[in-house]
């Protein structure tokens, strides 16, 4: 708890003593990453594409991060790669319509993130990874490891967009809210913000007003109406990703946040039947973003499922 609240202040102290919350944000990202000497990369894919990824760490092993819906990918993952250090190669990926990606298209489907991915990693030679997604990245890492077994070494889904969701209850969500889904997590105004965090975060962190304003107006207004297109993709694409998301035969766990308000835990207890060697882990006192409302406790349980999984190869 006292290394939860040292590494909160540290970013709410960089969020204020900047003059926009999204060069502090992106200060603190290029620092952290530099420290971790990685090295960065843009690499074409498909026909309009580019795909964004970081490389850090030389383990043995290597893993794929596939990041959530929010804005910089590459901060989301900061606490797992800090915590794995150099046990593991990773590779943090910027989803298209995300970061420093880009693409041509208004409306980017799971299929193509997931494509995306794939040569992006072949691009770097890189043949045999373990992918771990999160949120609507937890969707596109399911979908990368149906279509690719042969390629995936292990699989990580922390309360991923999922095959089993009912989508009525995007719409029960709204109506408690009453506003959109895309208004919420895609926020155009203060009260926007809070209902955001309200959905996203178990406890979330007293934010004064002006930062939140400046959050909205150099952050969440970045690529809006392509993240948008994201959102109506998933809904047009439902039934086929019903029948293409054919579960993975390897080593799997599902780690989900016991107070999750956009993907209830009981979508997690269903997922296990598409994954014959996974584990359900229910994170205590989290929402829908465990891996940083809880980070120690998350990354005690990966620290545990590698070393199990190494320990059968």
């Amino acid at each position: 708890m006292q290394r939860k609240a040292v590494l909160s202040g540290f970013f709410l102290l960089l969020m204020f003593s900047a003059c926009t919350v999204d060069k502090a944000i992106e200060s603190e990202s290029r620092w952290f990453y530099r420290a971790m000497a990685s090295q960065s990369y843009r690499i074409p894919v498909a026909t309009s594409d580019t795909l964004a990824v970081l490389h850090t760490g030389d383990g043995r092993d290597t893993l794929v991060f596939i990041h959530g819906f929010g804005p910089y990918p590459r901060v989301q993952w900061q606490p797992m790669v800090w915590g794995f250090g150099d046990d593991k190669s990773m590779y943090i990926v910027d989803l298209l319509a995300f970061g420093a990606s880009s693409s041509g298209d208004s409306l980017i489907g799971i299929a193509q993130q997931s494509e995306a991915i794939r040569q992006a990693m072949d691009s770097l030679d890189v043949r045999h990874y373990g992918l771990l997604g999160h949120s609507y990245g937890g969707m596109v890492a399911a979908h990368l490891a149906g279509m690719h077994p042969e390629k995936v070494t292990s699989l990580v889904l922390i309360d991923p967009l999922n095959r089993y969701f009912d989508f009525q209850t995007l719409d029960s969500l709204q109506n408690v809210l009453g506003r959109p889904i895309e208004e919420v997590l895609l926020p155009k105004d203060v009260e926007g913000f809070d209902l955001m965090q309200q959905i996203s975060i178990k406890d979330p962190l007293y934010v004064p007003d002006f930062v939140k304003q400046r959050a909205i107006d150099n952050i969440y207004s970045e690529n809006a109406q392509q993240r948008e297109g994201l959102l109506v993709a998933v809904r047009r694409d439902a039934e086929v990703l019903q029948s293409e998301l054919r579960g993975y035969p390897g080593p799997t766990i599902l780690i989900w946040g016991e107070d999750d308000a956009i993907f209830p835990v009981n979508n997690g207890r269903e997922l296990l039947q598409d994954y014959p060697l996974a584990n359900l882990k229910v994170i205590r006192n989290s929402g829908h973003s465990p891996h940083m409302e809880r980070p120690f406790d998350v990354l005690e349980v990966l620290k545990e499922f590698y070393l199990i999984d190494q320990s059968e190869k």
